[in-house]
């Protein structure tokens, strides 16, 4: 597989860590909702991160970035972004939103910047115009890890979508749901039947534990073990050199 350059349309931080990224492909390229993209670095790194944007032919791509202290790999991908008009980048990823989607519920549970994916899967759906539910729950352990989303207040003039964000120490005056993701998902969720916990498409995005956890709640809960979808179960590391 060969990298694209795209163009850094614009590199703009949202909250303390988190950059919002804008990239502007050179070439066409084929991307699909749900998909991540792989930013190539001078050393043959390709490091990964969700699209954050339903992608369109001849359109922008968009993520958000979180920028570890601590993290060599990060820190040199911010590095690049705001520094360069020109990066190389890879799209891949197995969890991407499909055609046959449309017939059953979507359920996106993301923490933190995992709402990349989320956002992605949830502009899909919404322009698809399946009549079935899409729930999203993001949340974080406190405010810090949460971001304005644009478009979520369109969003929830849809009567398709419904969503929850919650934080596991809110702060005084925090006036959403309070608790970790999986729990708060699974308190909104108790309309579903046992049929429509067997169809829904659950994506989930986050830290490993908080995925391996929320599979394992998820299954327990009734929901399908093989429509419990992670990017982790799927990704594998790629470096230019190799």
């Amino acid at each position: 597989m060969q990298p694209t350059t795209a163009t850094v349309v614009s590199a703009q931080r949202v909250n303390q860590d988190v950059y919002h990224v804008r990239l502007q492909p050179q070439q066409p390229l084929s991307a699909t909702a749900g998909q991540y993209v792989e930013i190539c670095l001078d050393n043959g790194w390709c490091v990964p991160y969700s699209m954050a944007n339903c992608p369109v032919p001849d359109g922008e791509l968009e993520l958000y970035i979180q920028h570890f202290a601590d993290g060599a790999a990060c820190h040199q991908v911010i590095e690049t972004l705001t520094s360069r008009k020109e990066v190389p980048i890879l799209v891949d990823g197995q969890v991407s939103y499909q055609p046959d989607w449309d017939n059953d519920p979507l359920v996106v549970l993301s923490a933190g910047c995992g709402v990349s994916q989320s956002r992605s899967l949830i502009e899909a759906r919404l322009a698809s115009g399946s009549a079935q539910p899409v729930y999203l729950c993001w949340g974080g352990r406190d405010e810090q890890e949460l971001f304005e989303l644009p478009l979520l207040e369109q969003w929830l003039t849809d009567p398709r979508f419904m969503a929850d964000l919650t934080l596991e120490q809110p702060p005084l005056g925090w006036s959403n749901s309070e608790g970790y993701v999986v729990d708060v998902a699974l308190k909104r969720l108790s309309w579903m039947t046992p049929l429509e916990r067997r169809r829904a498409r659950v994506v989930m995005t986050g830290s490993p534990t908080m995925v391996d956890a929320t599979i394992a709640r998820m299954e327990l809960a009734g929901f399908c073990r093989t429509n419990l979808l992670a990017d982790q179960d799927f990704y594998q590391p790629r470096t230019l050199n190799a």
